[in-house]
């Protein structure tokens, strides 16, 4: 049996719309700004590998995944799924948020075994599959499909208390 968890305080209604000011400001700089964002996290990703490993050579794109580097394409990729969890954790008030970022979670990984299904077996309709599961998990429209599918869920009973 689970120990039973004390309801908690209302949250200030202004820290719930700051946090989803801050989720979308994120999520609209990442969209808009995409160029801009993969130049910062390249730089940034070569003067990590430099503290590390000494200085890194001209990097290139991750094959298959984009023209940017892997660690900058995954750490972009990380970024827009974490910000679109974040929001629909916030619009949602936590309900689902587990289902949601293992949602997220499992688009990307899914993505990548396609893409490097495709390029090791060259079979392009698993690297196309990749590309478009990885774009989907990336765009505005995973978080409209988050949202709607947890809108049109039944809603959970709260718990009886004796």
């Amino acid at each position: 049996m689970r120990p039973r968890r004390e309801a908690r305080p209302p949250a200030r209604p202004w820290a719930r719309w700051l946090a989803l000011a801050f989720f979308g400001v994120v999520l609209v700089v990442l969209g808009q700004f995409q160029e801009e964002v993969f130049a910062v996290l390249t730089r940034a990703w070569r003067a990590a590998g430099a503290l590390v490993s000494g200085p890194w050579g001209p990097t290139a794109g991750a094959p298959g995944l984009s023209q940017h580097s892997l660690p900058a394409s995954v750490t972009y990729h990380l970024l827009y799924a974490g910000a679109s969890a974040g929001a629909l954790h916030v619009l949602l008030r936590g309900r689902g948020t587990r289902w949601v970022v293992g949602g997220f979670g499992a688009a990307l990984v899914v993505g990548l075994g396609l893409l490097a299904l495709g390029r090791a077996g060259h079979w392009p309709v698993a690297t196309e599959q990749g590309h478009l599961l990885i774009s989907a998990a990336s765009s505005p429209l995973a978080l409209l499909a988050g949202y709607a599918l947890a809108l049109l869920s039944p809603p959970v009973a709260a718990p009886s208390r004796p």
